[in-house]
């Protein structure tokens, strides 16, 4: 099975780059744009600093959506949800009931936009270098990334019930790919840095 094949699972699969909750305490953020239809924007965000042997390790695992939808012009109601992101919502939808402004976002209408990231940094010691810090989801989906590429990418075509596009990145970065008047940051110490991101959209 070709990347292209496999990539038809990264709206399955990108979610699961963050289901699995971190051990211990965590910084742990969501938020979302209400609308009339549901949702227009949702972030989910969870952080963490631990310690590691001979350094820190810092894990960051997040989930962006957006979901804009045609609307028609709605009288307005009394009792309405107040507080400032429906307040923003609220906004939002006037604007787009504007035929002007349907005409610029149909690329994006009724469709779903997921963005969801992976990220973890280290300061220790680590023989496989930023390799020992990719997402072990990577290889359900057959990729394998290479050592001398810090970035690399894929994209393909998703068919199906929801059809769509998926695109996924790849970071990896240690102390060889940091510029010298940075490596003073780290006061001589190792760093690694390895971030997967995966954006799907796709009709909703």
């Amino acid at each position: 099975m070709g990347i292209l094949s496999r990539l038809q699972s990264i709206r399955r699969a990108g979610e699961s780059l963050i289901a699995e909750r971190l051990n211990g305490e965590a910084l742990s953020l969501s938020a979302e744009i209400p609308g009339r239809a549901g949702p227009l924007w949702q972030m989910r965000l969870e952080m963490k600093s631990e310690p590691e042997a001979g350094g820190e390790r810092l894990r960051l695992r997040a989930h962006f959506r957006l979901s804009l939808r045609k609307t028609q012009p709605a009288p307005h109601q009394s009792g309405q949800a107040a507080g400032l992101p429906a307040l923003i919502g609220q906004w939002i939808e006037r604007r787009m009931e504007s035929p002007l402004m349907q005409t610029l976002a149909a690329p994006f209408l009724d469709r779903d936009l997921n963005t969801w990231i992976e990220m973890q940094t280290s300061t220790a010691p680590l023989d496989a270098g930023a390799r020992a810090l990719l997402p072990t989801q990577l290889a359900r989906l057959g990729i394998e990334p290479k050592n001398d590429q810090p970035v690399q990418a894929w994209a393909g075509e998703l068919r199906g019930a929801k059809p769509g596009f998926a695109q996924m990145t790849l970071l990896q970065l240690d102390q060889r790919h940091i510029p010298p008047n940075l490596t003073q940051v780290f006061a001589d110490r190792p760093f690694q840095l390895c971030a997967a991101i995966v954006n799907v959209i796709e009709e909703a």
